[in-house]
């Protein structure tokens, strides 16, 4: 039963609501406020068949059959630019969070994943401190970095400040026990070479193996300086990052831990009834000399050596979350040489999922055997707008929906004598294709005091220049408005799976439903 002074859920696919009024001084009222299936809502009270809510930092009325008391396993696919993060909330109230994308430094669009987390804190979930409820702190549960890569790390250096000032905590850190290191290059030969990742030993390639890993802050504060014959150190933004989480490890955060293929499940994210567990493929861990270790993927030039991209992206942590029958597999960033490394080690029918993280933001550096493996009914592509990349990739796309899952609707489509089954599946999602802007010419600038610029003071500035040198006129700019970030909502029950993308022109959202 739905009561007051606790959370329920929304019960409906998609409605828009008027709001009563705003949750925050710092807040504008909306017009209307759209909620979602399993969207959570603090209920401020009940009169006859409708209850006031707070919801998305607003105050709603909407009938009680609108609402449920069984929460929904949520994963937020958010639009990181060029980077990847993903935001898991399970039943049972936990949060996971699977990358941070970049910092601010190297957003491309204004917003990093950091921000949303932040919205889900302070906005959406006003109630937490409008109402006392939820707790002083929020807790992610566990926060993963796949690897190494600033694109998908860098976010998490932003939120380091909410961990000092108190209002976040993290209780697990769980990273693939990869490191960047300081050291000049040396070229792999002989069983022997140096790089970024530190050494790398074994025979032949591809037989050699990153043989220094981070089991937990112990090692990040030991790799932190020189120690005896080692003169190589941790460096750059990744080890400063880890140093901090380690100058907090027993207050705003739990410890750090390596996690691989051998430790079967999350810690802490074991099955259990009634909620969602979180299954570790990747990466996987082999021995060198009876040591840990991780097969080096890159070739054994200097450069490869300095940079070794493939093995970084290669070993990311590889998840798979399960719910009852939905599986939702997240892949960092896995290449083709990765994937062939994971379907030597894994059986492949445990990539088997009905919605995945597209590897490495669409490249097509992917193997059309592990997409077969995955098999999707939908997949969602995390990639940026204005990059290098040409993410996501066209090859990538007709492959992911040459092997995708095939699902069919009930019923078939009949005219003038065509009849043919009605596909629900495969869906393939994008960040960058789910958002727009609205573009629009100047017609005036006006200052602070509502004054109107006059046009002559405006192209008198000299930075209001055009690209070829001539003085730049209102007709020469576009102004942004009605930005529409590109978030991938997936919500289920455990049986029916929901993907939702904000409608570009209105409070409301476009559904697929797909069945596992």
């Amino acid at each position: 039963m739905v009561r007051a002074g606790q959370l329920a859920y929304f019960a409906k696919d998609t409605k828009a609501y008027k709001p009563l009024r705003a949750a925050h001084t710092f807040t504008a009222k909306k017009e209307r406020v759209a909620l979602l299936w399993g969207d959570s809502v603090y209920v401020i009270g009940i009169e006859g068949d409708f209850a006031t809510v707070s919801a998305k930092g607003h105050h709603l009325r909407l009938p009680l059959a609108d609402l449920m008391e069984t929460p929904l396993l949520s994963v937020y696919q958010i639009d990181a630019g060029q980077g990847d993060s993903a935001l898991v909330h399970f039943p049972d109230g936990r949060w996971m969070m699977v990358d941070g994308g970049p910092a601010h430094d190297l957003s491309n669009t204004g917003r990093i994943a950091a921000d949303f987390l932040y919205w889900k804190m302070f906005v959406d979930q006003s109630w937490r401190k409008e109402f006392g409820f939820g707790g002083r702190r929020f807790t992610v549960d566990a926060l993963v970095c796949t690897h190494p890569d600033y694109d998908h790390y860098g976010g998490f250096i932003d939120m380091t400040d909410k961990l000092r000032t108190g209002v976040l905590e993290y209780r697990a850190v769980f990273h693939s026990g990869l490191g960047r290191f300081t050291g000049a290059a040396q070229a792999y030969r002989n069983g022997m070479g140096f790089g970024q990742l530190g050494p790398v030993r074994g025979r032949v390639l591809p037989d050699a193996y990153v043989t220094t890993l981070i089991d937990g802050f112990d090692d990040v504060r030991r790799y932190a300086g020189e120690r005896g014959s080692r003169r190589w150190t941790l460096s750059g933004n990744y080890g400063q990052w880890l140093l901090d989480l380690a100058q907090l490890e027993g207050g705003a955060v739990g410890g750090l831990q390596r996690v691989h293929r051998g430790i079967v499940h999350l810690p802490g994210f074991a099955p259990a009834p009634g909620t969602a567990s979180v299954a570790v493929l990747g990466p996987v861990e082999e021995r060198w000399r009876r040591r840990p270790a991780l097969r080096y993927l890159d070739t054994g030039g200097a450069g490869a050596m300095a940079s070794p991209s493939l093995t970084r992206n290669g070993h990311s942590v590889v998840l798979r979350v399960d719910y009852d029958r939905v599986r939702i597999l997240l892949t960092g960033d896995l290449n083709f040489r990765s994937q062939a490394l994971l379907l030597h080690h894994v059986p492949a029918v445990e990539f088997s999922c009905h919605v995945a993280k597209a590897c490495h933001h669409g490249s097509e550096d992917v193997s059309w055997t592990f997409i077969q493996a995955m098999s999707p009914l939908a997949t969602l592509v995390s990639s940026g707008d204005n990059e290098s990349y040409s993410h996501p990739r066209a090859r990538m796309l007709g492959l992911t929906g040459a092997f995708g899952r095939l699902q069919t609707r009930r019923g078939k489509a009949r005219f003038l004598g065509l009849e043919e089954e009605r596909y629900e599946a495969p869906l393939i999602y994008s960040t960058e294709l789910s958002r727009s802007i609205e573009l629009f010419e100047c017609a005036a600038v006006f200052d602070d005091g509502d004054n109107r610029i006059p046009k002559a003071t405006l192209e008198a500035v000299p930075r209001s220049r055009r690209a070829d040198g001539r003085r730049a006129g209102y007709k020469d700019w576009l102004l942004g408005d009605r930005m529409v970030y590109g978030l991938i909502n997936v919500r289920t029950d455990g049986r029916r799976i929901l993907l939702a993308v904000l409608k570009e022109s209105e409070a409301s959202f476009q559904i697929e439903e797909l069945r596992a």
